[in-house]
């Protein structure tokens, strides 16, 4: 848990969000999937984890079906906890790829007052991290980012499906609503199908795909998934990433650049599906769609400037690297704060052709908040692990500045 002092900031932070507030990764019902990792057939088993922090004091948290710890739990303000599962989601058959692979082995996560909740599935040296976002928050179209080139995965042409690092990539659909929900993909051949109530389906995207979105009558989650894409010497690992709702207008989604090397971004939107290499963009690339940035153990949801936050919560996993990445204005980066410290001494990089700086520092310390006085700004959580990446942006508490939080950390 975090301090007294923390916890008052948190409700003081929490008390600027409106109940229509749609920009934050607040809410009182999640649904949550852990994706194959690595192999179904592995014979470790997989450490996955939720992360739960929240808000208000006497927040009574319900998961089901129930970790070890117990399914009934009572948090405080600015409390963090997290929860030790064992679901998979399991292989799919390759003789019925054009149809949906239904099942039911998600995590339902409901709760008295609002919460943010983090995941991370970890499988021996394979590690993935995902925000999960709010049932009430979700949309009912995502369009799909183009397959990655990745050397021994994608770029053999003849895709083996039961060597899953030579397997194709899959989308992850969950339905959290309480009734079926149809689903189709759309783009070129269409593929469609129903979703019951609380059940994920799985479906394969091959290299040559032509399918631009997913569209549904209801709202659903969505990612895009690879359970063992390869990394560096001859190793694989899980690629997993959330895709954001498609947008009714064109964002620009700031590029860290600590990030940037040997990356690619892919997007997609109405009018462009495709993927560049970093180095021929500025620092910013813009969609009406999806942008996520690409690079060997990492599928990174880009942060568009229209949704900066002003606070934000960052878990801490141990026996791990974990660091923070801060993207912001060059002329807001006095005021940012990491717990009760203001962000001192750091050194910044400019992202080429904006007027946006970035910073990466390590942290050491349990789960903890960022949060800016006076502005707002993206945070992302990042993790590395044999120097291999993985890592998600951080769930945003508020979007309002909380200028009351300086007087509250420093009395």
């Amino acid at each position: 848990a975090m301090t007294r002092t923390s916890g008052l900031v948190f409700l003081l932070l929490a008390a600027h969000i409106p109940a229509s507030q749609t920009l934050t990764s607040t809410g009182k019902e999640f649904i949550v999937v852990f994706p194959e990792n690595i192999a179904y057939y592995h014979p470790s088993s997989p450490e996955n984890k939720i992360w739960i922090t929240a808000l208000h004091n006497d927040t009574v948290i319900t998961i089901s079906p129930p970790p070890a710890e117990g399914s009934y739990q009572n948090l405080k303000a600015g409390e963090t906890k997290s929860f030790k599962m064992t679901q998979e989601l399991g292989k799919l058959d390759f003789n019925n790829y054009l149809n949906f692979s239904i099942s039911d082995k998600t995590i339902n996560i409901t709760s008295s007052k609002d919460v943010v909740v983090q995941a991370i599935s970890i499988k021996k040296r394979s590690v993935q991290s995902a925000l999960v976002i709010p049932a009430d928050k979700l949309s009912m179209k995502y369009f799909l980012p183009p397959v990655p080139e990745i050397e021994g995965t994608t770029d053999q042409g003849v895709l083996v499906v039961n060597v899953t690092e030579r397997g194709p990539f899959r989308l992850i659909i969950i339905n959290p609503s309480k009734d079926t929900v149809k689903v189709a993909i759309k783009g070129g051949d269409e593929i469609s199908g129903d979703i019951q109530s609380g059940k994920v389906a799985q479906i394969w995207v091959m290299n040559t795909s032509t399918f631009q979105f997913v569209e549904a009558d209801k709202p659903v989650a969505v990612f895009f998934s690879h359970p063992c894409a390869t990394q560096y010497d001859c190793t694989c690992g899980l690629l997993h990433a959330m895709l954001p709702p498609a947008k009714n207008c064109t964002m620009k989604f700031p590029v860290p650049p600590v990030l940037a090397e040997q990356a690619s971004i892919l997007l997609s939107d109405q009018h462009f599906r495709g993927y560049e290499s970093f180095r021929s963009y500025s620092g910013v690339v813009q969609s009406a769609g999806t942008a996520i940035l690409y690079q060997p153990s990492l599928l990174l949801t880009l942060i568009p400037e229209e949704e900066f936050g002003s606070c934000f919560v960052v878990p801490f996993i141990e026996n791990k690297k974990n660091f923070l990445i801060i993207v912001v204005h060059k002329e807001h980066k006095d005021g940012i704060h990491v717990g009760k410290f203001p962000l001192n001494n750091t050194d910044w990089q400019e992202l080429k052709g904006t007027d946006y700086v970035s910073t990466n520092l390590s942290t050491s310390f349990p789960n903890t908040f960022v949060w800016h006085n006076s502005s707002t700004m993206a945070v992302y959580f990042m993790g590395n692990e044999n120097n291999t990446w993985f890592g998600n942006p951080a769930p945003v508490v508020s979007v309002t500045p909380g200028k009351e939080a300086h007087s509250v950390l420093n009395s």
